[in-house]
């Protein structure tokens, strides 16, 4: 492309001035000289179409006698036809006439002349005297009905064809005058184009042009003034402009050059102070370090007795001889246990997220009982000052996410023990629901909302502040450390979320309080799916005095389809309660604890002798005066596993399954100098059949260690290593020990770490000097089984026919049933193993004839369901081929439902041949199941 056209292309861009300009004008003009055509030729054509109407008319007037007299001369005398033709030649004569004739309405020529007259003529039309114009052949044909023929009694026309040349020149010669001025005008229109792109458009160029060139050396260059009118007064503007700008540039550089002094001479003295600077630096770094001493010296004396404690509790709980007073009480200490263990990470974490050293866990948990979990720990508190709590958690919310979960809690607890401390009396409602959706994540929104003293302007701003609260007076009564809030929005932050502040009356007047809220990052499985029990042959009457803990009980009731009646009264109550009398088992009456708690028990027994749950605080219920009305208790706040427990009857405490390693004949060494936990962790490991020697020391455990050495007895199974001990530290031990393995010919213990310690960069070191696991105090009996279960899965006692089965195990294709996967799933019981295999093998037959059906019944979302039924079963067994099968099968059919089309023919036909290759897979792992079954 030519520099020209390029220049021209880039004048007709529409977004400079010179293509705006052609766009005003020449489209209108364009669109006006269409319309104006299209007007001038239609009325040019109407009017020699009327000028070619009245020159056939006066013709046919002027020859309509004479053709009546040659049609009589005809029929008088036939051999005057030839004379009659002459005659009609006349008519040739007039202007633009192409032939004539004389024809009756049969269709008959009786005389014609001029060119081609033999051609045929159109028809004509009936019960008319005049007609035309008909087209033929180009031209136009009018008529004039002469009368009737006496003898044969048949209309007689005089047709006449005339030329349309004239019409056409006369179009041609308005077409040729409409293009010529057309042509003139635009000629016009470029010449005042010219003009004014000459005029304006080419020196608004020039001034760009000089601005382009302008730089911080040509402010002083005089500016060439060539244009004229307004222009030429912006030109000399722009120059006075850029004349101000030099000189302003001038004093800038003085006063830079000025500024670059003083600067040398500041930097002079910084020199001096960086100096004094860096010596009070690494005194804070000395500071920070004895710091981090003290914190990991503080936890380890915390969290020591701690230790004791919950184990105590914990052995306490176990046993099966405990009254429900008892239970109760010990559960009420174990939580202030709890409560006093977030007090203490509350410390630690502030240095932790202070150093930089705070790591977030990643592992799933329920959500849903994690929240219930910190409001059950913190409602003691709440009880004591009589306030309501309650928990709404949103439908669509996933059951189980994968995050921190100790974390969470952690933020969750500061945040509703704030509303509990700050809080004379009210409610306190706790609430979670979808803040954003995404595949494979989700952000949740969470909010604790109470009816408390709220929070003046002034507080607001130093409310996330470290060791701060509202004000003095307010830390004076309630007290607190006042890292709660700071250490929660430090988690937050790490969550990838937000926290934040709101006061109630700003949303509503009537209402007080503060609302704080926070939100928080999780990773979901997209593939796990909640489903609710059914109770839809449960009838639950209710009446409880909050509105909050009401609408929780309805939604939970409507989610189980349990048929429910809310009654709004005590007497509403009663009048129900007439009509119940001797209910039947699948009926309960859930009231509030309010008032008068026995009267009101005797009065509704009195009416009532079905079952009763009462609805309030541990502390506020008694068990005597329930046992004595045969009522059950329902405690606050209300979660969906306590409705769950109700309607189902379950026992209100169950005592937890605990696995059992007799089997396994381990025995462990436990080194700790602090005797209540060595009598902690023997007591729990004795539950779980574990033998267990206590030694107080490190120097103690190596004697014992090197004893059983000498005396041919087998190594220790496993070693719980306190780290921090009086002589010789668990980290010493641990060096020792692992210099006596190795002059050893394979022996290797494996040494888990139980230490107090809770500082982010402990395990790294511990597994640096040779330990292999790290737990953290308080332990618990999770911690132990599962410490076990990976350290020991070796020592598992195998059945006599080992060798036998180990072969058919080796032979067995690991894609299709897969028996070390199988055993790992299991926690490597291998009777459980069979029996979950079993139990999808027998369930195969059942599950392919109803997906059968649903395929030739095309109902695909049950498909779906069974499919999905299928797909965890074999998640609970090694089966890898059948559960990729399974899994993109269920994939496959979700499309239909996800893209919310119909299925097609190609739809179906694919569904049948992913189940053909399913039904394959399963005849596949039946036959490897036999193997390890033993079935015939």
């Amino acid at each position: 492309m030519s520099n020209f056209n390029k220049k021209l292309f880039k004048r007709l861009r529409l977004n400079h001035a010179y293509g705006q300009l052609i766009a005003m004008i020449f489209v209108p003009i364009m669109i006006m000289a269409c319309i104006g055509t299209a007007l001038v030729l239609s009325e040019t054509s109407n009017a020699t179409r009327a000028q070619q109407n009245h020159l056939a008319v006066a013709i046919l007037s002027r020859y309509e006698y004479t053709s009546k007299q040659l049609i009589r001369l005809i029929e008088a005398n036939p051999q005057k036809t030839d004379r009659a033709q002459i005659i009609l030649q006349n008519i040739l004569n007039e202007k633009y006439l192409m032939r004539a004739a004389i024809m009756d309405g049969a269709g008959h020529i009786h005389l014609s002349t001029g060119y081609l007259a033999k051609n045929p003529w159109p028809s004509i039309p009936a019960n008319q005297t005049f007609f035309g114009p008909i087209k033929s052949r180009h031209n136009n044909v009018y008529g004039l009905s002469l009368g009737t023929d006496p003898k044969t009694l048949e209309p007689m026309w005089l047709l006449i064809e005339l030329d349309n040349q004239p019409l056409e020149l006369a179009h041609y010669r308005v077409f040729v005058v409409l293009i010529t001025t057309g042509l003139f005008t635009l000629m016009l229109l470029l010449l005042c184009l010219n003009f004014y792109s000459r005029r304006w458009i080419a020196p608004m160029y020039e001034i760009r042009m000089q601005l382009q060139r302008l730089n911080a050396d040509t402010l002083d260059q005089h500016m060439v003034i060539n244009s004229t009118g307004e222009l030429r007064l912006l030109q000399r503007d722009i120059a006075n402009v850029v004349k101000r700008l030099h000189f302003s540039f001038l004093e800038l550089k003085e006063h830079t050059e000025q500024t670059e002094d003083d600067l040398r001479r500041t930097l002079d003295t910084l020199e001096v102070q960086n100096i004094t600077y860096k010596q009070a630096r690494d005194q804070a770094i000395s500071s920070n370090q004895a710091k981090s001493v003290f914190l990991a010296n503080i936890s380890h004396e915390l969290r020591t007795p701690l230790n004791s404690i919950d184990g105590f509790i914990h052995l306490m709980l176990r046993q099966g001889n405990l009254s429900n007073d008892q239970s109760l009480y010990l559960q009420t200490i174990r939580k202030s246990s709890a409560h006093l263990l977030a007090l203490i990470n509350d410390v630690l974490d502030f240095s932790k997220i202070d150093a930089g050293k705070l790591e977030l866990e990643t592992a799933p948990f329920d959500l849903e009982e994690a929240i219930f979990d910190v409001m059950d720990m913190l409602s003691p508190l709440a009880a004591q000052k009589q306030i309501e709590m309650a928990f709404y958690y949103a439908d669509h919310l996933p059951e189980q996410v994968i995050g921190d979960a100790l974390r969470f809690k952690q933020i969750l607890t500061n945040l509703i023990s704030n509303a509990i401390k700050f809080t004379p009396d009210g409610e306190i409602i706790v609430r979670a629901r979808m803040e954003h959706d995404d595949i494979g994540q989700c952000l949740i929104h969470f909010s604790v909302q109470d009816s408390g003293i709220g929070l003046s302007g002034t507080d607001r701003k130093k409310l996330f502040e470290s060791f701060s609260q509202g004000d003095a007076s307010v830390t004076r009564q309630f007290g607190g450390t006042g890292l709660g809030l700071a250490i929660s929005k430090q988690l937050v932050h790490l969550m990838q979320g937000q926290i934040g502040f709101e006061d109630n009356q700003e949303r509503a007047p009537t209402e007080k309080g503060s609302t704080f809220w926070f939100t928080a990052m999780f990773s979901v499985d997209d593939e796990y799916e909640t489903v609710h029990p059914k109770f839809s042959d449960i009838h639950v009457v209710s009446y409880l005095a909050h509105p909050a803990t009401a609408n929780v009980l309805r939604h939970y009731l409507e989610d189980y389809q349990v048929h429910h009646v809310e009654t709004q009264s005590i007497l509403d109550l009663f009048s129900r309660l007439n009509s119940l009398g001797h209910a039947p088992e699948n009926t309960w009456l859930i009231v509030d604890h309010s008032g008068d708690t026995e009267a009101l028990l005797k009065e509704i027994r009195g009416r009532y002798t079905g079952n009763l749950a009462v609805y309030g605080y541990q502390m506020a219920l008694e068990p005597n005066m329930l046992h004595e009305y045969k009522a059950r208790p329902l405690y606050q706040p209300l979660s969906r596993r306590a409705v769950i427990q109700l309607l189902s009857n379950q026992p209100l405490f169950e005592v937890e399954h605990i696995d059992d390693f007799k089997e396994r004949n381990l025995h462990v060494l436990a080194v700790d100098d602090h005797l209540p936990n060595l009598i902690v962790l023997e007591a729990l490991l004795g539950e779980l059949n574990v033998k267990t020697t206590k030694v107080q020391s490190g120097q103690e455990a190596l004697t014992v260690i090197q004893q059983r050495v000498e005396q041919g007895y087998k190594p220790f199974d496993l070693i719980f290593m306190d780290i921090q001990m009086p002589v010789m530290s668990g980290i010493d031990t641990t060096r020792a020990i692992r210099s006596l393995e190795s002059t050893l010919d394979g022996m290797r213990m494996p040494i888990i770490a139980l230490t107090a310690h809770a500082l982010a960069d402990e395990k790294q070191k511990l597994l640096k000097v040779g330990m292999d696991d790290y737990v953290t105090k308080p332990i618990q009996i999770e911690q132990i089984i599962q410490i076990l279960t990976n350290w020991t899965s070796d020592r598992f006692v195998q059945p006599t026919n080992k060798v036998e089965k180990t072969v058919l195990v080796e032979a067995l294709d690991p894609q299709i049933l897969d028996w070390k996967q199988s055993l790992q799933l299991a926690a490597n019981k291998e009777d459980l193993a069979q029996d979950l295999l079993n139990m999808m093998v027998d369930s195969f037959p059942t599950e392919l004839e109803e997906m059968q059906q649903l395929i030739e019944m095309e109902d695909f979302p049950q498909l779906e369901h069974v499919l999905h039924r299928l797909y965890g079963a074999t998640r609970y067994v090694g089966t890898p081929k059948l559960q990729t099968a399974t899994g993109e099968f269920e994939q496959f059919v979700s499309t239909l439902r996800k893209e919310r089309r119909k299925a097609d023919e190609q739809f179906v036909q694919e569904t049948v041949q992913r189940f053909d290759h399913l039904q394959m897979v399963i005849h596949e792992v039946e036959i490897a199941a036999k193997q390890i079954l033993d079935k015939p």
